[in-house]
Parts: C-alpha cells; structure tokens; sequence
C-alpha cells in the first residue's frame, strides 16, 4: 500500500523530490536533503563527541597548548565564516549550529574545572581527553565533520519515495494487530497498533477512540483543571436530576423534574432550572432535537416559582405518537406523547460541548512538582480550544481530518508524522523522521489530506496503468476506454508493465550525444 503512493518518487537534479508527472512534493528532502542511512547520532551526519575523541587519540599534538574557552570560540566562528562552510546553506545550517553547541559545551566544560581547580595549570591533566583542543586538533575535526556532512547530502536519482516506504512497513510488521494501551491514571483507552496505522494511512473520517490533549492556562491547580473540565464535558439531564417522573392529575399532566444540586455543585456545573429550561427549549449548537422537544414553546417549560432545582414539562396539544403536532387530542396521544417527552429529556445536554463524550485530568508529576492537562474523548477540537481556561496554542487532537479542517493542511501533516511517531515510541520501534515527513507530503501535496486508498490514491496519480496495478484493475481500464484517456507511461510500475527503463536511479539522467563522422 505504501509502495504504490511512493514507488515513482526520487530526488532530483535541484534537490527537491518529485514524481513521475514531474509534481514537487518536497522541496528540500527531510527538510535538510540529508541520507537517513549515512546518519551517525539522533539523525545528524556526525557524533562530534566520538569524533572528538578519535581526533584526541590519533592527532595528540603533545607540543601545542590547549586552546581557551574564548579563544577556541573565536577561532570556530573564524572558520565556519568560511565559503567552505558557507556552501552548505541553506540546508547546512542546523550542521553548523550542532558545530557551535559542540565546542560551546567544550569551552563551559573547560570554565568548569577551572573554577573547581582555581588554577589554569592543572586543566592540561584533568581535560587531555575531555576537553582539550589544539588548533591542529580543531582544523582536522572540522574538516572531516564537514566532509561528513556533505557525503552524508542524498544522491540525485535517489528512490527515496521506495525506501521510506519500505523504512516505515517493515517495523509495522513487528507491531501487534489490535491493542490499547491506558494512558497514565486516567484509565483513557488510545487505539494502537496496526488499527491506528491503518486509520492515520487511510485518513479514516471516524476514528475508534478520538482524544484531543488540552494544556490549561493554570495548569498547576486541579481545582481550576476541574472547572474546566465541567465547562467542556458533556452533561445530561439525565445525569444531574434527581428525578424525571410523570404526573398525572384531574386537572391536568405533565413531566415534573427535580434538579440535584448536591451533585452539580461538586462537579462544578454551572446548572440550574433556569438553565435547563433554556436548553429544553433550544437544545445544543449542532445537535438534532428529538421531534417532541421541537413542538416545545415557552409555555410548555415552566420554573417552579422561587425554586433553583423544579421544572414541569407540558405536553403540547396535537402530538401524537412520532412526536409532531397533529390537530385534535385524544387519551392514547396523549399517552403516548408523555412517553416520548420522557424518553427524550434526560437526554438533553445542559452543558458542556455535544461532541464531547467525557474529559479527564491526567496529572504529570515532573520533578516534585504537579502539572495537570485533560483529556478529552471525543471531537470538537475548535470548541475546545475556545473554551475558557484552556490554551488553545497547546491543545491538538489525533484525528488527522480534524486538524486539517480546523488548523489548516500544514498542521495535518505535522500531525501525521507525530502521530505515526507516537505508535511507533510505544513498541520501541525507531524510524527516521525524514521517511515520515515524505510519506506526511505524499498525503497533502495536493492542498487536502488523500488517504492511501484507492480513492486517495486516484487523486493524487494520473496514470492509467498505475491504478489498474492498484486495485480495481477492470475498473479502470474500462473507464480509460470508454474516455479515451492515455498514458505517458513514465512512473514506476508503468514502466515495469510495458520493459522500459524505470525513470529512478540509473534511470533518471540521460545521455546525449552528437555524431561527428
């Protein structure tokens, strides 16, 4: 499945990453155009620590003196000022700045024991294979760091489209097929595994177990995380009432309800009759009333007179047993109209966000000291982030599709690839963030999130060939007949269909030449 939406990309001769139809789908790969395979530590082209300390065994340099903290710093801005140097940028500038922060940390390290020793005399013993560097040592270190990094640049012609594929299924295969795992003391099941894979891949529209993590501006307080968290939660009638009954008289009928206001007031709800009586008349943004609910008007909602916790509910005339107004009343109608109306009340949301189906504090305990966030099961991650108390810069959710209609493509695609991360982390399972910002372009290149499915992939290929060797081989061919469509025959797997030479690798330059006899 990965190897379809990624067979025909490689990098090109201006260091971007294209297709077969020639579309730019990255334009710098990895975002610094360096091999994943020529990495040494935490995906960077040098280990300056080991390089320090292979340079200190084999280039001693017993006769020079070891080079100060300001001084050594001085002389490493001297020469990354250099074009040798300079060459790198754009892409090189992380490089020299893991350059800097290297000898940065040497120069502190150095100031360090000077201050423990109180003299410059002894720092020669203490850091000869620490610290130490000589300005014969820094030359040779810097110039195999820089040729390092520059054979560590990808190759044009690189398949870097089939490797990271092949980079991100094959841990897959060592994932369990269905798991869940519980997130801290919240006791929140997350989906993982292979399921969760296929929901990020497929751009699934409902996802099993939706959860928006929401950072709140006091987060050092759990009764202000309490708050919160009752003003985002949903709450029913159902769940803050001490009773829904019907009530029958000679005179008359209704639906009484009792409020508990013990229980709102210990989960923090800001709930009463009058509140209620709004949301039974006008219901919840983006929720669909029941039909009985709809007939409702303000005389059929009454507040007990001075009371904070009683409501009756009337039945309106003319409903009959589907809950719409009819003309005419009769016992049975009636009857069954007071069914409806108690069947349909106490699921009336009082507060909190419809789409929400419960939220939790979790607490961090972070050196001694406590921090809480909620999380939120359920969707709804605009409403969440304007809520009161919640930081809406630090709150995401890990439905894809929502992040993208909420937050926009760019923010889609950093969440695809922290996310695909995330499943990975919890199995142990590493993979180099560079195949997982290709496959994240692949998926949003065209300004939307495509699935890798044969819809998805429809859109983002234009070849006839590669499609029918997807899936619905039929399918397709048929409807290229029928339009009279054609192929340019320069992707992968239509190359391999027909013999020719495959535009990757070996394939991409071409040669030319000119005949003087």
């Amino acid at each position: 499945m990965f190897f379809q939406a990624l067979e025909d990309l490689s990098l090109q001769y201006d260091s971007s990453v294209r297709n077969s139809e020639n579309t730019v789908v990255q334009f710098t790969y990895g975002d610094d155009g360096l091999n994943p395979d020529k990495m040494e530590q935490n995906g960077r082209p040098v280990h300056f620590e080991r390089l320090h300390l292979h340079v200190s065994e084999t280039a001693p340099c017993h006769d020079e003196e070891t080079l100060a903290g300001p001084i050594l710093m001085e002389m490493v801005d001297a020469k990354l000022a250099e074009d040798r140097f300079q060459a790198l940028m754009p892409t090189g500038k992380v490089f020299l700045q893991n350059v800097r922060d290297f000898f940065s940390s040497l120069a502190q390290e150095q100031a360090a024991l000077i201050e423990a020793t109180g003299s410059d005399e002894r720092i020669g013993v203490r850091t000869w294979n620490s610290s130490r560097v000589t300005e014969t040592q820094l030359e040779l270190l810097l110039s195999i760091a820089l040729e390092k990094c520059t054979l560590a640049y990808v190759e044009p012609g690189e398949a870097v489209g089939a490797i990271g594929a092949q980079s991100i299924s094959e841990p897959g295969t060592q994932m369990t097929l269905k798991t869940f795992h519980f997130s801290g003391i919240s006791s929140m099941n997350v989906t993982l595994g292979v399921p969760r894979l296929k929901e990020i891949i497929n751009a699934a529209k409902l996802i099993s177990t939706p959860i928006i993590t929401a950072k709140l501006e006091r987060d050092d307080n759990k009764v202000a995380a309490r708050l919160v968290k009752a003003k985002i939660e949903k709450t029913t009638l159902g769940e803050v009432s001490k009773y829904i009954k019907e009530v029958y008289s000679p005179l008359n009928f209704y639906i009484s309800i009792e409020l508990d206001l013990y229980a709102i007031d210990q989960l923090k709800l800001e709930v009463d009759a009058q509140s209620v009586r709004y949301a039974i008349l006008h219901g919840s943004r983006g929720v669909t009333r029941s039909p009985v609910l709809r007939c409702l008007n303000e005389s059929h909602v009454l507040v007990k007179k001075g009371s904070k916790s009683k409501l009756r509910v009337y039945v309106p005339e003319g409903t009959g047993k589907d809950g719409n107004v009819k003309m005419g009343t009769a016992e049975s109608s009636t009857y069954f109209a007071m069914q409806l109306l108690k069947t349909a009340l106490p699921r009336v949301i009082v507060q909190g966000i419809a789409t929400v189906n419960r939220a939790v504090i979790n607490e961090v305990d972070k050196d001694g000291i406590s921090s809480y966030h909620l999380l939120i099961e359920g969707y709804g991650l605009q409403d969440v982030m304007g809520s009161p108390g919640i930081d809406g810069l630090q709150s995401s959710t890990n439905h894809v599709l929502e992040v993208e209609s909420v937050l926009g493509v760019e923010a889609a695609r950093t969440q695809i690839s922290a996310e695909i991360q995330n499943i990975m982390n919890v199995y142990g399972i590493g993979i180099d963030s560079r195949h997982l910002l290709l496959l994240s372009d692949v998926m949003t290149f065209k300004g939307e999130v495509l699935g890798i499915t044969r819809f998805g992939v429809s859109k983002m290929k234009e070849s006839v060939l590669m499609l029918a060797s997807f899936e619905k081989t039929t399918d397709h061919l048929f409807d290229a007949a029928v339009h009279g469509r054609t192929d340019a025959i320069v992707g992968v797997s239509e190359c391999i269909i027909m013999g020719l030479e495959v535009p990757v690798g070996t394939g991409l330059p071409c040669l030319s030449w000119k005949c003087t006899t």
